[in-house]
């Protein structure tokens, strides 16, 4: 059980600075970079910024990743995503797929 809630709270503090990060890039630094006057200053601004938040985005979607198969693991909840009213763990993987590829392939 103690690996279970070490892996929660993990997941739980990862998910947070994932979202966070994005929601702040997207609501915050977008909009600011928008009013610098030169093309040129808002690209280099932008891939100076989004440079330093990709290393924190890369680590928390793998360590969200990593600890929430390792929750399902430990509890061996693998056939949850056979059954609908667990459609937020569907849910869940979904969006971790997607910035996950958006994050190392793209």
């Amino acid at each position: 059980m103690e690996n279970f809630i070490l892996a929660r709270v993990i997941h739980v503090v990862a998910v947070i600075l994932w979202i966070g990060g994005v929601a702040m890039v997207t609501t915050v630094i977008i909009p600011a970079v928008k009013n610098l006057k030169s093309k040129e200053e808002q690209i280099k601004t932008f891939e100076q910024i989004e440079g330093r938040f990709a290393l924190q985005a890369k680590i928390t979607t793998l360590l969200t990743g990593l600890t929430g198969f390792y929750m399902l693991y430990l509890i061996d909840g693998w056939d949850r995503y056979f059954d609908l009213k667990f459609w937020w763990i569907h849910a869940m993987t979904l969006i971790w797929v997607l910035f996950t590829l958006v994050l190392y392939v793209l």
